[in-house]
C-alpha cells in the first residue's frame, strides 16, 4: 500500500521524507507524479522539492514530454548526497558496507570477530573499520549520516543482553560506546530486523509483505507487514528458533523435537558431516572454522557428494517446513532467504524449501507463497544496518506520523 501525505503544516518533516523516498525509488520522477502520489498539493510538492534540492539530496533531471500540457520537470536522488556505514556483527565475522543514498554499495570491509573474552578488541575493530570505510571513500564527515548496527540478540533499548555465540559480552550498551567512540549518530538493531530492513529498502522494494529468514551463526526471522518492518513488544520479534522443521529430530534443550535453532545451525551440519567423514574434524567452539567448514560441505553436497548432500537437504527440509508455518501464521505470500551462509546454502534450499513451504500452506486455494532468495547477497545484515540509517532519514513510515493534541 503506497502512503499518503497530508497537508497539515505540521507534519511537513513526514511529508518531506515521503516525497524523498518516492524519489529514491524511482529512476525519475516529476512534481506532477508526486503530487498524485502523495495527495499532496502542488505548492506542497513543490516546496519540498526545492528544499530537498537545497540540501542536495534530490536533483533535476531534465524534462519530459507529455501529451498535453508543459513539459514536466524530472527528478532523481542525489547517491552521494548521504552515505551511512552499517556494521554486522557475527560470531564469526564482522561486516561493514559504506551505503549511498541510492541504495548503493559503495564499499565494504570485514573481519573475523574477535575471540577474547569481552567486547572491547571487537569495539576498537569496529571503530577503526568505519574510519577506513569513510577515509579511503572521502567521504566528508558532514555527509555521513550515522551508523547502523546489527548483531545477534536479544537486544534492549541500547543494548545487547547476552548474546550467546558472543563469549564474554553479557550485558553491553553498544550504542552509547559506538556514538562515543565514532562520534556518529548510532542505530542498533537485532540482525534480522535489520536483514528485513535492508531487503525491503535496498533490495529494490519488490516485496511489501514477507518473512526474511536469516540462516548465519544462529537462525531467526524478519517480517515485513504492509511495507513496515515489524518489532515486537521489545523489539525481538523474529525468534523462531524452537520451530520444529523435524518432529523426529533430536530432542532439543527446550524439551520439543527438530528444532530448527538446534538441526539447521551451522555447527550441527558440519558436525554430522564430521561424523560420516564427510569432513575434517573441526572445533565446533570456532565459529570462524565452522563458517569455512560449512562453506566446504556445501560445495561437496553440490557437487554431488551423497552424504553431504543427504546433510544440506535434510536442513532445507526443515527450513522449507519454518517457512510454510511464517507463512500460514502471518498469511504471507512471500519467503525470502538469506543471511551470512545463503550463498554456500543457497542451491540445494532454492530447490528443497519452495514446494514443501507450498505443501504446508492451508490458504492454497486464496494464494501461493513464493520463497526466494534475498537480493542483497551475504553482505544482506550490513546492507540491512546502513539502511537502519538511511531510512530513519529517507523513508515516510507511519510511525512518524504523530499529530500532537
Amino acid at each position: 500500500m503506497e502512503r499518503r501525505g497530508s497537508n497539515l503544516p505540521r507534519v511537513g518533516d513526514y511529508n518531506q521524507l515521503l516525497v524523498l523516498d518516492l524519489v529514491r525509488r524511482g529512476a525519475c520522477i516529476s512534481r506532477v507524479e508526486l503530487t498524485r502520489r502523495t495527495g499532496l498539493s502542488g505548492q506542497t510538492v513543490s516546496n519540498i522539492c526545492a528544499r530537498l534540492v537545497g540540501a542536495g539530496l534530490i536533483e533535476p533531471a531534465g524534462r519530459t514530454e507529455v501529451e498535453t500540457g508543459a513539459r514536466r520537470t524530472m527528478f532523481r536522488v542525489v547517491p552521494g548526497g548521504r552515505y551511512s556505514v552499517g556494521l554486522h556483527i557475527d560470531p564469526a565475522r564482522m561486516t561493514a558496507v559504506l551505503l549511498n543514498l541510492a541504495g548503493e554499495v559503495v564499499d565494504r570491509a570485514s573481519i573475523a570477530t574477535p575471540t577474547t573474552d569481552g567486547p572491547e578488541d571487537a569495539l576498537d575493530a569496529i571503530v577503526a573499520a568505519v574510519d577506513d570505510l569513510a577515509r579511503r571513500n572521502r567521504v566528508p564527515r558532514q555527509r555521513l549520516s550515522g551508523l547502523g548496527v546489527s548483531t545477534p540478540g536479544p537486544v534492549l533499548a541500547d543494548a545487547v543482553v547476552g548474546p550467546p555465540n558472543l563469549r564474554g559480552w553479557g550485558v553491553v550498551r553498544l550504542r552509547e560506546e559506538l556514538e562515543r567512540r565514532t562520534g556518529l549518530p548510532v542505530v542498533l538493531e537485532k540482525d534480522t530486523i535489520a536483514a528485513a530492513t535492508g531487503e525491503l529498502w535496498a533490495g529494490g522494494g519488490a516485496f511489501t509483505d514477507f518473512a526474511f529468514v536469516y540462516l548465519g551463526t544462529g537462525i531467526g526471522a524478519g517480517v515485513v507487514l504492509d511495507g513496515e518492518v515489524k518489532r515486537g513488544s521489545s523489539n525481538n520479534l523474529g525468534e523462531i528458533g524452537h520451530l520444529s522443521g523435524d518432529p523426529d529430530g533430536p530432542r532439543c534443550p527446550c524439551g520439543g523435537r527438530g528444532c530448527i535453532a538446534l538441526t539447521c545451525a551451522p555447527a550441527h551440519l558440519v558436525a554430522a558431516a564430521v561424523d560420516l567423514g564427510a569432513l575434517a574434524p573441526v572445533d565446533l567452539q570456532d565459529h570462524l572454522g565452522v563458517e569455512t567448514a560449512l562453506t566446504r560441505l556445501c560445495a561437496l553436497a553440490d557437487a554431488g557428494d551423497a552424504n553431504c548432500t543427504a546433510i544440506v537437504e535434510r536442513s532445507a527440509r526443515a527450513i522449507g517446513r519454518a517457512a510454510g508455518q511464517l507463512a500460514n501464521v502471518l498469511d504471507l505470500a512471500t519467503v525470502v532467504l538469506g543471511g551470512p551462509n545463503w550463498s554456500a546454502l543457497s542451491a540445494i534450499y532454492l530447490r528443497v524449501v519452495p514446494p514443501i513451504a507450498a505443501s504446508l500452506l492451508t490458504v492454497g486455494n486464496v494464494h501461493g507463497v513464493q520463497v526466494c532468495g534475498t537480493t542483497l547477497g551475504e553482505d544482506g545484515g550490513a546492507i540491512g544496518a546502513a539502511s537502519l540509517v538511511m531510512s530513519s532519514m529517507a523513508s515516510a513510515r507511519s510511525e512518524r506520523l504523530f499529530l500532537p493534541g
